[in-house]
């Protein structure tokens, strides 16, 4: 049975008055502002990992991040079959559409999702939005989430300038539908690193900062710490959430 080791943030950042993201490591659902990383380790052949980032400039984001996690909680085994997994997601936008018909102040409200299922034999990853998952193996950070932006603005190095989606669960008046990216690889092997971030992250550091980062830090504590700090010092302007995993026996 794999050992995952796992660290976990978010906090509303240096700017926004507060923390619309919510970040969920297995059944554990965190918000608000974190005064130091969530550490954990698990012997599990199965543990999903997610976050969601409440759309700002809409009603209610922290609402909705919430519960959209709330609700893919709820059916957790079903995020470990990639076709189950897509349709839960489908599932989580349809019932964000519900609670904004029961209130009325919540219409519009929206959120980002991405996530990932760490098992024994495979590796799930699923997004919706501009929410971030990355691999580092052999000293390369690769992408595996789809950014869902506008062509022009779908640049991976980095910041972009336009924040505009193609894709979110809710965020509109009427229902629209989506359609989950979902992929199912090789599973994180000893040695590699998992990264889940909001946007927050990737706007304030780009991506060569954080695949060194990466590389130097020894644990996921470590890397979660310095990449928060990172952000932090570059001016934090949005809320901040990542997740660092690895599949490894070194101590917390």
């Amino acid at each position: 049975m794999p050992n995952w080791t796992i660290a976990a943030f978010t906090h509303r950042g240096r700017v926004r008055p507060s923390n619309e993201d919510t970040i969920a490591v297995h059944t554990r659902i965190l918000t608000g502002d974190m005064g130091e990383p969530l550490v954990t380790s698990m012997s599990s052949d199965c543990c999903v990992l997610m976050i969601a980032d409440g759309m700002g400039g809409h009603a209610q984001g922290a609402v909705a991040s919430r519960a959209v996690l709330d609700y893919l909680v709820a059916a957790i085994d079903r995020l470990s079959d990639p076709a189950s997994c897509a349709e839960l997601i489908e599932e989580a936008n349809q019932h964000l559409f519900e609670l904004m018909y029961e209130q009325e102040e919540a219409l519009g409200m929206g959120t980002t999702l991405a996530g990932a299922v760490l098992k024994k034999d495979q590796l799930i990853t699923f997004n919706v939005g501009d929410t971030r998952c990355y691999l580092f193996s052999a000293g390369q950070l690769i992408q595996l989430s789809h950014d869902d932006v506008p062509q022009q603005g779908n640049d991976r190095s980095g910041p972009r300038r336009s924040h505009a989606l193609t894709q979110a669960l809710g965020g509109s008046l009427l229902p629209l539908a989506i359609a989950p990216h979902v992929s199912a690889d090789a599973p994180l092997a000893p040695g590699e690193t998992l990264l889940l971030c909001s946007d927050g992250l990737t706007d304030m550091v780009d991506n060569q900062t954080i695949s060194k980062t990466l590389n130097a830090a020894g644990t996921p504590l470590q890397s979660v710490r310095v990449l928060a700090a990172k952000a932090f010092s570059a001016g934090a302007r949005d809320n901040i959430s990542l997740i660092v995993a690895c599949r490894s026996d070194v101590r917390l």
